[in-house]
Order: structure tokens, then sequence, then C-alpha cells
């Protein structure tokens, strides 16, 4: 049988070629929310091989992020390749494999007690890096078993002997998240808000106002939804601005 090649196509957006629509696609989320973007700012050659790393989102910033795109589950040589860029560049990085949608919807709701987060699963069971979940022997939340990972992630405190060393790491449900109190979008597990860096530290055991003792899931605020859409709708058959469907 006759081998069929596939490749993506090639996508003008924001005076940009993006090598693939999804790519194009994450430049528009990112325009929706206001997030400053660099595409494909700078080659690297990471252990002897060339790499050139899709997006750098909140350049120049405390919050710079490599954000790797793939269509599909990675391979453990891409993996390789985006823990050693963040070993060597001294920023974080996420390899990430999810569709361009919203992730957990309905949980910023239904999980707002620290009971519901805690509620354990009937069946204990395993973790898949592709698939998340499977029933067979670890630990996991009920609401959890359902979702698929999205992403992996690698920090740049990790030196690269110790990834190399780390011959398996693990994915996880990582969301984009609007942190109710700075307003800025960030990768977050869960979605979950944690403390924000912006708000002043507490005294004894009184949180600041606006922070609650209660788990804070801030993945599916109206922005967030809104930037799926249009990331998701935008068609590109008509010159460089994408038009909303």
């Amino acid at each position: 049988m006759t081998e069929i090649e596939i490749k993506p196509i090639e996508t003008h957006y924001a005076g940009h070629r993006f090598r693939s629509r999804l790519e194009a696609r994450w430049a528009v989320f990112f325009d929706s929310l206001g997030i400053k973007w660099l595409y494909e700012p700078q080659g690297y050659v990471v252990d002897g091989r060339p790499y050139l790393p899709d997006f750098l989102v909140h350049p120049n910033t405390d919050l710079a992020t490599w954000f790797e795109v793939k269509g599909q589950y990675p391979t453990n040589d891409e993996l390789a390749k985006l823990a050693g860029l963040t070993a060597g560049t001294g920023i974080r990085s996420y390899l990430y494999f999810a569709p361009v949608e919203l992730q957990g919807p309905g949980l910023s709701e239904a999980i707002n007690t620290w009971d519901k987060f805690f509620d354990p699963v009937c069946n204990v069971p395993a973790w898949s890096n592709k698939v998340g979940w499977i029933y067979n022997g670890s630990e996991a939340f009920s609401w959890e078993v359902a979702l698929r990972p999205t992403a992996f992630r690698f920090d740049p405190d990790e030196s690269l002997t110790a990834v190399k060393r780390r011959r398996d790491p693990k994915s996880g449900f990582w969301w984009w998240t609007d942190c109710p109190h700075c307003h800025q979008i960030v990768l977050k597990l869960h979605g979950m808000v944690g403390w924000c860096p912006s708000l002043p530290e507490p005294e004894g055991n009184e949180l600041p106002e606006g922070l609650s003792h209660d788990p804070v899931l801030a993945h599916e605020t109206d922005r967030l939804k809104a930037a799926y859409k249009a990331a998701r709708s935008a068609r590109f058959e008509h010159g460089e601005r994408p038009d909303a469907a």
C-alpha cells in the first residue's frame, strides 16, 4: 500500500505564517485575551539538535512561559527537547496537546468546597499520561476521572541532568485560568486560583478581602469562554484577519 503524506496547512494571521491552523487558533485565543505573545522568537540547539519553540507568552515579564503546541500526544523526543529548553533558558514551559476548547466545564461551580474537591473515587484508579485516570490502582478525586490531560509542564529549577533522569514526566490538567485578583491569564492545575502575588500577606488566619477559604476554580470565566469561541470559530481563508463565524 502506498503511503500518503499528510501535512498541516500553513496559516497566515497577524503578520505571521503559522505552521498549522492549530497554532493560528492559539494566537487568536491570546489576542482575544490581550496576552502578549511571540511566535518562534528564537531557535536553539538543545542537546546538539536544533529546536524552534512555538510561542513565548507573557514575554519580558515574570510570567514568561514557553507554550509548545501539538495536535496529538507528544513523543518522548519532543518532551526531552522542551525539558532541555526549559533547563537552558530558565523559563517554565508547557507542551500542550489538548484541543483549543474549554476544559472541565461546570467545575468552577461544582467544586466550591474542600469536601467536594477531595471527594474520593469508589474504585482507586491509576494514571495514564495520555488519557488521564484509568481504574487500576492509585489516587484520584471522583470529579477528575472523566477529565483528560492537557499538557506537560517543565520547571526551570530542574536541571537538565535531573530532567533526563526523570524518564516519565507526568502530564496534568493544566487549564488557562483567569485570576480574579490580578486579572492575569495563566496556566493553573485544575484552573485553581490559589495564592495571588498581587495580594498582601495574610495576618494570622485572616485572608485578604476577596480571597476565599474555599477552592476557587477560574478557568471558565466569561472572557475565557469568549476567547475559546473566537479561536475555534476563526476563519482564515480570506487574508490575515480571521472572520468569526
